[in-house]
């Protein structure tokens, strides 16, 4: 591990909202003991209506009965079930399912997960507060930074084992910063970033 090999004190971890989920952000703030700065990605949510009391609603605006929780690996969901079917006292007002869901056609009526762990972990990440989105913000710089060494052949480097390739890496940070000094001393400081413009034989 990168932590342990080079002595890195790693205290955040930024990534684009692509890598948000329970489990990375559990990984960060448990076994790396640092703050994740990820966007959350709204695709990964889903618009589940809950009642005042947490329970979720179902399909026919019914508030369904809690059923306990239920540990898979290392995901704890809360179960919520059809109250038509589970509750005596409901199903005298509401004999039927309006929307005549298939599951209750069958008799065993619908269910509903709700994953604790997720929101449990993102309790403890101030998202939209300044220090997080400035440092989420250095994400950027890293980009510009990686793209440009795109350009130097670290996408497949014709080098191979560890020393060779940390050499290529080493070497092609020097060649961009050397680009940038360069442009910035004659005057061009409009192709800083032009790696390309500096070396068109790559």
């Amino acid at each position: 591990m990168a932590k342990d090999r080079f002595d890195f004190n790693i205290c955040a971890v930024i990534a684009d909202a692509g890598l948000d989920s329970a489990k990375v952000l559990s990984f960060i703030i448990k076994d790396l003991k640092a703050k994740p700065y990820i966007a959350r990605n709204p695709r990964r949510e889903k618009d589940h209506k809950v009642s005042s009391t947490g329970n979720r609603i179902c399909l026919a605006g019914f508030e369904m009965l809690y059923w306990g929780k239920y540990k898979e690996g290392n995901r704890t969901r809360v179960k919520f079930v059809c109250p038509i079917i589970h509750s005596k006292k409901f199903r005298k007002d509401h004999p039927f399912c309006p929307w005549m869901h298939p599951q209750f056609v069958k008799g065993t009526g619908c269910f509903a997960y709700t994953q604790v762990l997720s929101e449990d972990i993102r309790k403890q990440i101030a998202y939209g507060t300044p220090k997080f989105k400035k440092v989420y913000n250095l994400r950027s710089g890293c980009e510009r930074i990686f793209s440009r060494l795109l350009d130097l052949c670290m996408q497949n480097p014709s080098t191979r084992g560890l020393r060779a390739v940390s050499n290529h890496c080493t070497i092609a940070h020097i060649t961009i910063l050397l680009i940038a000094l360069t442009a910035a001393r004659t005057g061009n400081k409009d192709k800083i970033r032009f790696v390309k413009s500096f070396l068109p034989n790559i």
